[in-house]
């Protein structure tokens, strides 16, 4: 709904908004790039921030944090197309996680990763896919 309602009026994009914050437990921003084909596996408590970019065919599950560090200018992580983000997952400030990747379970990432990798625990690289 929220990319549908990006060209619609800033009411409706904040409606949309606040309705899966009390529903979900969510905080997803109206002004995050999100492509429509991205899969909220389930959606609870999931937080992505203003500025994040999110590319087609994502999968991303519970309790994940798409954000910016205290440190930076505000910049956000961009998840390109076929990324898998596991529960609990933390991506933060100004990374680029590549296509065909998988991010583990609690894992936290603040380095960008390249394209067919899998990422577990704090920024380790375990393999190619």
């Amino acid at each position: 709904m929220l990319y549908y309602s990006r060209k619609e009026s800033h009411f409706l994009r904040k409606r949309f908004q606040r309705r899966l914050y009390y529903i979900y437990g969510c905080e997803i921003s109206h002004t995050a790039k999100i492509h429509k084909s991205v899969k909220f596996v389930h959606p609870i408590a999931v937080i992505i921030g203003s500025r994040a970019i999110i590319d087609e065919e994502c999968k991303i599950y519970q309790g994940v944090t798409i954000g910016s560090n205290f440190n930076s200018d505000g910049a956000m992580p961009h998840i390109k197309k076929n990324t898998y983000i596991g529960a609990g997952a933390k991506l933060i400030g100004s990374i680029t996680i590549g296509e065909n990747c998988i991010v583990g379970a609690n894992a936290i990432v603040t380095k960008s990763i390249p394209d067919n990798t899998i990422v577990t625990g704090s920024n380790t690289i375990r393999g190619k896919k």
